[in-house]
């Protein structure tokens, strides 16, 4: 308690004693912590705050897969380029890039010539926890005027060979889906399919127009097929085609460092706006 003299008037300031004031606080957390009742008479469940910060601090992780490798050369151009050392250049450019700006993770399936079979990068894109996952590719054709980049997304029609993946690998976050009923095995794998196909097709969307920016594209830019890297149920995945080793015009430009930047840079300013437009 204390007294304070204001002109003709006196305040008294009333303190309670340290154990009350202890008690008061501890009373106050209870009241916070205690579980909410339903009207049911059932504890509502309280989930763990999770940390704003860290949630925000933390970066997206990006896998890049630069497609064949070691024995497996890929397409080959008139020239003599192998596709496989192509994607390589390029997904190393790509990762500079990303890694440039301080908001990325940025993984490698591949950081040499040396060939990882297909599941093999899908697993390496799950383990490192991708938010996003980038194969990069070189085509080729038989008629030698076709030229253009494209990008693909999983097929529908795919759906069934990547729930037979799920089953076979154990996948969906931990949950041992050889221990539950049937209908829960497929709920989950396909909650967790709509969510990341959707999320696929929302990025290639983005990124059509901006590679349009800065190369030619076929017509019918975004693909679906049923490849084997797009697999994955929790990982939003592209395959992009950066142009045809078997046109001449298109196998200079793959060769090009200053080309490759921009393909690059393109693909790198649509990951921004990607997750730009999920975090709204």
């Amino acid at each position: 308690s204390g007294y304070t003299h204001s002109g003709t008037h006196t305040i008294v300031t009333l303190r309670l004693p340290i154990g009350a004031q202890r008690a008061e606080v501890a009373a106050t957390q209870a009241v916070e912590t205690a579980p909410r009742i339903s009207a049911r008479g059932i504890p509502i469940p309280r989930l763990k705050p999770r940390s704003v910060k860290a949630v925000k601090l933390r970066k997206k992780t990006i896998v890049i897969d630069p497609g064949h490798g070691g024995y497996d050369p890929g397409a080959l151009g008139k020239g003599g380029t192998k596709e496989k050392s192509v994607t390589l250049r390029a997904a190393k450019e790509l990762k500079k890039q990303l890694e440039k700006t301080g908001r990325y993770s940025v993984v490698l399936t591949r950081d040499n010539d040396v060939f990882v079979e297909l599941d093999e990068r899908v697993r390496r894109a799950r383990r490192a926890k991708a938010d996003l996952f980038i194969s990069l590719h070189a085509d080729s054709a038989g008629r030698s005027t076709t030229r253009g980049a494209s990008v693909y997304t999983i097929a529908d029609h795919a759906r069934k060979r990547s729930t037979r993946l799920v089953n076979s690998q154990n996948w969906i976050l931990d949950v041992d889906l050889n221990s539950t009923p049937k209908d829960v095995d497929d709920i989950l794998v396909d909650l967790a399919q709509r969510k990341t196909f959707s999320q696929s097709s929302a990025f290639a969307d983005i990124l059509v127009p901006e590679l349009a920016k800065v190369t030619d594209v076929l017509g019918n830019t975004h693909r679906r097929a049923g490849l084997f890297v797009l697999l994955a149920p929790d990982v939003p995945a592209v395959l992009i085609e950066m142009g045809f080793l078997s046109n001449n015009k298109d196998e200079k430009l793959l060769n090009s460092a200053a080309d490759r930047r921009r393909k690059m840079g393109a693909i790198a300013t649509s990951i921004d706006r990607y997750f730009a437009e999920v975090e709204k």
